[in-house]
């Protein structure tokens, strides 16, 4: 039944890539084979499968959204991932775009505030048989511990100011990829170089707030 699913949308995921993606001018292979391989509809399995592959962002469970696949796209090739890269992804939402990625690196660590979205995350990502992810129900706000570092970190909600606790965990000649800003966002790259961090502005975007405060505050306002 799994395959039967993954292998009915095949057609859908051909016409994404072709329509929204390489004719916006995405044309690193191995992203367009990730978005041809992973099967977008198990992500928002409360619309159709032709909604699902539509060019636009899409709700989710916790008042979040699944973004535009052309945007999810864009920035990964901002990343520059590398087979051997170990990922931190900050506001793994629905976890495609941590699917995505976990097919281009070595390893993801996918960071969400909300439990009932990694939930929903690790039942599709074992459905699909991939290993090389885990999940941590924590906040951006928060300390991450120091001696953990990654090669690239990339943010799917936007702070008005990316915390800089964050690039305390990112590699010497690492990259982040981030939006920033509240009533206008753009698309950061950041650099890790010589301890010092450069950025980078590039494309103006649309994405939901990063949920502020610690996990431990932020179950509470769900809890009412």
């Amino acid at each position: 039944m799994k395959n039967m699913e993954i292998g009915n949308s095949l057609d859908l995921r051909l016409e994404m890539v072709n329509n929204q993606l390489k004719s916006r001018g995405i044309h690193h292979s191995a992203i367009l084979d990730v978005f041809r391989e992973i099967p977008r509809h198990l992500f928002v399995s409360k619309v159709s499968p032709l909604e699902a592959y539509s060019d636009r962002p899409l709700p989710i469970k916790a008042g979040q959204t699944i973004s535009q696949p052309y945007i999810v796209a864009l920035m990964l090739s901002y990343l520059e991932i590398h087979p051997t890269h170990a990922i931190l992804e900050i506001g793994s939402g629905s976890g495609y775009a941590t699917a995505l990625m976990s097919k281009l690196c070595r390893h993801v660590s996918a960071i969400e505030v909300y439990q009932e979205l990694i939930d929903d995350s690790l039942e599709v990502i074992n459905q699909l048989e991939i290993t090389n992810v885990d999940f941590q129900h924590s906040s951006a706000w928060e300390q991450f511990d120091k001696r953990i570092v990654y090669d690239r970190i990339i943010l799917w909600a936007s702070p008005p100011r990316i915390p800089e606790h964050i690039f305390d965990n990112l590699n010497e000649g690492g990259l982040l990829v981030a939006p920033e800003g509240k009533s206008e966002q753009y698309v950061w790259i950041c650099k890790k170089k010589d301890g010092e961090i450069t950025k980078r502005r590039r494309d103006p975007v649309r994405f939901v707030p990063l949920v502020q405060g610690s996990v431990h505050e932020i179950d509470r306002n769900m809890r009412g």
